[in-house]
Formats: C-alpha cells, sequence, structure tokens
C-alpha cells in the first residue's frame, strides 16, 4: 500500500497517462503501456504493479469519463 504522498501522487500521474496512452496509441496493448510507463517515470514494477491493479476501476472510469 503507498503510504508516501509524493509516491501516490507519481502513481496517479502514471495512471493519468495510461488512460491517455490507452487512447492514442490503440496499436499497443496495455502491459506495453504500462511498461513504457514504468520505465520513463523510473516507478517500482511491483509496487506500481500492486497500486494499477488496486485503482484499475478508477483507470477505466476516467478514460470512459473523459473519452481517452
Amino acid at each position: 500500500m503507498v503510504r508516501d504522498s509524493k509516491l501516490e501522487r507519481m502513481y496517479q500521474a502514471a495512471l493519468l497517462k495510461i488512460a491517455m496512452k490507452m487512447r492514442r496509441n490503440e496499436v499497443k496493448g496495455f502491459e506495453d503501456l504500462f511498461t513504457e510507463i514504468l520505465t520513463e517515470m523510473k516507478l517500482d514494477p511491483e509496487e506500481f504493479r500492486h497500486y494499477v491493479n488496486n485503482h484499475m476501476e478508477s483507470l477505466m472510469a476516467t478514460v470512459k469519463k473523459r473519452g481517452y
């Protein structure tokens, strides 16, 4: 679980980037986008995967709501 507010904001930003890229890069799958953002933002793979899994519902709601 993420307790550091700075890290939480980084993960939230990364989720938003994934959502935006899901719309623009229809060719890439989720795993490719996940790996790209993970590398780009230098996030811990296990912790970020856990965060994404716990927030997948909000990620998909953001994609749908914002039309990404």
